[in-house]
């Protein structure tokens, strides 16, 4: 594990497609995978590192805020993985097991960051995955820009407790019953947080942005994405 385990060109500042919920339930192959490499196989680390490096990556630059940050802090969660792995409890999702140990560490970063991260406007590879002719049109590629960044500054404006929780349902599209399992909570104390998360949401965008209706055009976008 001395090479460089993030590709920069991977994780973009942008946003990923989201991963359905079911996704991270943890599915044979992971358990093979995990198998191979107690039992010596390297490469099968490399599978696993592959296959979760976007969807950890998407949680910590949601947290901290910083595309340079999020591949450091990448890197050390699949070290500290790498390393922790012979103590995993194999009735656990590793999914999940792993996004917990993202949010630790990004909750961590962020608790010793001193100033605000104000974003500027990030670049976004998904739309790539838009239709051609929405694309190539100079104002949808703006707005969607705009979007990003609104919701991303907004994110940032969040007391951690509520950020963490909102970045797992929205940027990874977790159900309420993996969040719980994530942030090792129950499912109702899960629902309760996301709940608060969301109203802090709501009210950090309307001051900052002074937009007082979220159901008018100027807000679609970002109560879309998370209210």
């Amino acid at each position: 594990m001395e090479r460089t385990l993030v590709n920069q060109k991977t994780c973009t500042s942008g946003w990923s497609a989201p991963l359905n919920g079911e996704q991270t339930v943890a599915t044979d192959e992971d358990s093979t995978l995990i198998a191979q490499f107690l039992r010596g196989d390297a490469s099968a680390f490399d599978t696993l590192f592959k296959k979760y490096q976007d969807y950890v990556y998407h949680i910590l630059y949601g947290i901290v805020g910083s595309a340079e940050e999020a591949r450091d802090l990448t890197q050390d969660v699949f070290l500290q993985v790498y390393r922790s792995l012979p103590n995993f409890r194999h009735n656990a999702r590793f999914a999940t097991w792993l996004y917990r140990i993202a949010v630790n560490r990004g909750v961590d970063a962020a608790r010793g960051s001193k100033r605000w991260r104000f974003l500027p406007l990030v670049q976004d590879n998904s739309q790539k995955e838009q239709p051609a002719e929405e694309t190539t049109e100079p104002e949808y590629a703006f707005e969607r820009q705009m979007e990003q960044q609104s919701v991303q500054v907004t994110l940032q404006r969040c007391p951690l407790t509520h950020r963490d929780i909102l970045v797992l349902r929205y940027y990874r599209d977790l159900s309420i019953e993996e969040i719980a399992e994530t942030l090792d909570c129950s499912v109702a104390a899960a629902k309760v947080r996301l709940h608060r998360a969301r109203k802090v949401f709501k009210t950090q965008y309307e001051q900052f942005y002074g937009i007082t209706n979220l159901n008018g055009k100027e807000g679609a976008d970002a109560k879309q994405t998370i209210l």
